[in-house]
């Protein structure tokens, strides 16, 4: 009995590892970017790294860069309406649009309109195969579950037993359902350009605004510590690292702003 049972269990896990790599790992339409010739851009490179909160972040010092926002009190941003932004991002736009007022940055987060431009941008990393759809994640997490309990079916089918071995490769198999478990939406791939990116600009010099494409590439890699480094007095009056007063704000519309702005993609 606890022989067929350990078999029936054994092919199981094996059929569920391989269907939950198969999700986690996918190849991407499209071959792996090459940053010297398809360079992501600063706002591609934070939605990797830190999702939508990295690249409401990045593309708030976008603006910030560009003169287009700037610290407001209580820890919010605020646009200036003579200054619509040129040559940004599409996710710097929405940003833009929906500043009608003050309003923090993690309020940004959940703007409709700034979450339909960040998911836009993950599309695009998704055929690179550098990001995983929510589809994917949530499959690959219903593939991993029962993963995670054939090591106790195995124990309780074979009670008074011995199970050594059967034990030590249950807790294989949990091991590497952990390793295959979706934590972040980067893929294989995705975690790999992001290591590369990083490394080519540690051994760089910090830069400041007085170089802002470097200042901007900077915080979409490493979030936090570059914003504090290089931008401490917005970081702290925008209130970019903290989280929202509990008292009413003025809140950003979600209707379009009537200015022609001409950002780029």
């Amino acid at each position: 009995m606890i022989t067929e049972v350990s078999s029936a269990v054994a092919v199981a896990v094996v059929v569920l590892l391989a269907t939950a790599a198969a999700l986690r790992f996918p190849p991407g339409r499209r071959p792996l970017r090459d940053p010297a010739r398809q360079p992501l851009t600063p706002v591609e490179t934070a939605l990797l790294r830190g999702g939508v909160r990295g690249a409401v972040q990045t593309a708030s010092v976008e603006l910030y860069l560009a003169g287009s926002v700037e610290p407001a009190w209580r820890q919010a941003l605020r646009r200036d309406p003579a200054k619509p932004p040129t040559g940004c991002s599409d996710v710097a736009r929405a940003l833009y649009r929906v500043l009608q007022g003050r309003l923090h940055p993690r309020r940004l987060e959940r703007n409709e309109r700034v979450r339909e431009a960040t998911a836009a941008s993950a599309r695009h990393l998704a055929v690179d195969g550098l990001l995983l759809t929510r589809g994917r994640r949530l499959a690959a997490g219903a593939v991993l579950l029962p993963v995670f309990a054939a090591a106790p079916v195995v124990a309780s089918a074979g009670a008074g037993t011995p199970l050594g071995p059967l034990l030590l490769l249950g807790l294989l198999a949990d091991a590497v359902a952990l390793l295959l478990w979706p934590w972040t939406r980067r893929t294989g791939r995705g975690a790999a350009l992001l290591a590369q990116l990083r490394r080519e600009q540690q051994g760089t010099r910090r830069p400041t605004e007085a170089e802002p494409a470097r200042l901007l590439l900077h915080v979409a890699l490493f979030g936090a510590p570059a914003l504090r480094e290089g931008l401490p007095r917005f970081t702290a009056e925008s209130g970019m690292l903290s989280r929202p007063p509990r008292e009413p704000m003025d809140r950003g519309g979600g209707g379009g702003s009537q200015e022609a702005l001409t950002c780029g993609g």
